[in-house]
């Protein structure tokens, strides 16, 4: 079974289904079609090194920290399935 993705946005939602009844889509092709645009648009700006100065200092930091934490425990993880039940919804 795909796993769930719960957007609670009355705009979310409307922008999305505008979106898909335009180009004919369902409104989860035009949510992974954005995703994916947003970030390969990024990952372009850090591929290119277009990050300012302040923007690659708080890379650095954050990137420090997450290395700090995966040390600290390994085990550890963002995944977080088991607080959802089947149908998407918390248990």
């Amino acid at each position: 079974m795909p796993r769930q993705l719960n957007i609670r946005s009355d705009e979310a939602f409307e922008t999305a289904r505008r979106l898909a009844e335009r180009h004919g889509w369902t409104t989860t092709e035009v949510v992974v079609r954005a995703l994916r645009r947003m970030d390969e648009a990024e990952g372009q700006a850090l591929r290119h090194g277009d990050l300012s100065p302040r923007q690659k200092s708080l890379h650095d930091r954050l990137a420090e920290l997450g290395r700090k934490a995966r040390e600290a425990s390994p085990e550890a993880s963002s995944e977080h399935g088991d607080l959802y039940g089947e149908d998407g919804a918390p248990r």
